[in-house]
C-alpha cells in the first residue's frame, strides 16, 4: 500500500505530527507515503482569506527531507507540496518551487472564480450547472500551469459541499469539457489522482468512476491513489476498494513518485 496525499500540521487545516504520520503509515505497512501539505498561493491575490496562514516552506521541506532520511530503512518519503492553483499565482509558485527538491508536486482547485468552494455563497449565487461548469474551466487552466507539477488533484472536488438536492457531477453534461481536460492530462504526462476523501459525495473517490473509466478509453494510465488525510486515522482509507474498481476498469498500475519520476505499482 502506498498513499501520495497526506496532510501534516505545516498545512493550515491539519494539527497531525508528521513523525506520527510516518510512523503510523509503518504500522499499516505502507511502503511509500507522500507528505503533501498545501501550498495555498493562490490566496495571497485574495485579500479576504488573509486570516488563513501561509505554510513555512522552508521549514516544511527541511523537516520532511530530514524524516525521508531518518526513515528510509522503514518506509519511502515522499518530500511534496500540494498547490492550490490560480493563474495569477502561477508566478509565485514558479519562482518559489524551484527553490526545493520535490518529490511530488499535486496540482489542485480549491478557489474558483475568486471564491471559496466550500463556501454556501458559492453555490448560492449560481444554478448547478454553472457552478460546475467554471469549476471544470479553472481545472483545464491548471493543466496548463508552467511549474513542474505532477498530478491533478481531486477532479470533482466542488461536489464536496455542494448544496444541490442533487449533487452529481455528470459526465454526460460536460462532456467536451472533461474530455478536454482528460486528453490534456495524458498528453502532458501529467497523473489523474484517485482521492478517497469522498465523504458524503456518495462516491468512492474522486473523480466519479464514469470519469475514471473515459480517461481509461482515452488512453490515461498514469494514476495516484491519495486518501487526503489530515489525521494518520484516514491513512489510505478506501485503498482495496478504489483498487478493486480501478482493476475492473482495466488499469493494472498505481503510480508513486520520487524526484518528480513516476515509479510504477502493480495493483
Amino acid at each position: 500500500m502506498f498513499d501520495t496525499h497526506t496532510h501534516c500540521m505545516h498545512s493550515h487545516d491539519s494539527r497531525q505530527n508528521p513523525k506520527e504520520l510516518i510512523e503510523k503509515a509503518i504500522k499499516m505497512g505502507l511502503e511509500y507515503i507522500a507528505i503533501t501539505d498545501h501550498y495555498d498561493g493562490e490566496l495571497t491575490f485574495l485579500p479576504e482569506f488573509d486570516y488563513i496562514p501561509q505554510i513555512d516552506l522552508d521549514r516544511h521541506f527541511k523537516e520532511i527531507a530530514e524524516l525521508k532520511e531518518q526513515y528510509k530503512d522503514k518506509i519511502e518519503v515522499g518530500v511534496g507540496i500540494e498547490c492550490g492553483y490560480m493563474k495569477e499565482a502561477e508566478k509565485l509558485y514558479l519562482d518559489t518551487l524551484k527553490n526545493y527538491d520535490i518529490d511530488m508536486t499535486i496540482n489542485s482547485i480549491h478557489t474558483i472564480e475568486y471564491e471559496d468552494c466550500y463556501l454556501p455563497s458559492y453555490f448560492e449565487k449560481r444554478t448547478k450547472y454553472q457552478a460546475y461548469l467554471v469549476y471544470l474551466q479553472a481545472v483545464r487552466e491548471s493543466i496548463d500551469a508552467p511549474y513542474h507539477y505532477d498530478s491533478i488533484g481531486h477532479i470533482g472536488y466542488v461536489i464536496r459541499k455542494s448544496i444541490y438536492d442533487d449533487i452529481s457531477l455528470n459526465y454526460s453534461d460536460y462532456s467536451d469539457l472533461i474530455d478536454d481536460i482528460l486528453k490534456n492530462i495524458i498528453s502532458k504526462g501529467k497523473a489523474l489522482e484517485i482521492n478517497t476523501h469522498s465523504e458524503g459525495t456518495g462516491l468512492d473517490f474522486l473523480p466519479s468512476v464514469e470519469i475514471t473509466k473515459r480517461y481509461k478509453e482515452l488512453g490515461g494510465e498514469l494514476l495516484t491513489f491519495g486518501s487526503d488525510a489530515h489525521k494518520f486515522e484516514h491513512l489510505c482509507r478506501g485503498y482495496d476498494k478504489s483498487c478493486e474498481v480501478l482493476k475492473s476498469l482495466g488499469f493494472k498500475y498505481l503510480f508513486k513518485y520520487l524526484n518528480h519520476k513516476p515509479i510504477a505499482v502493480k495493483i
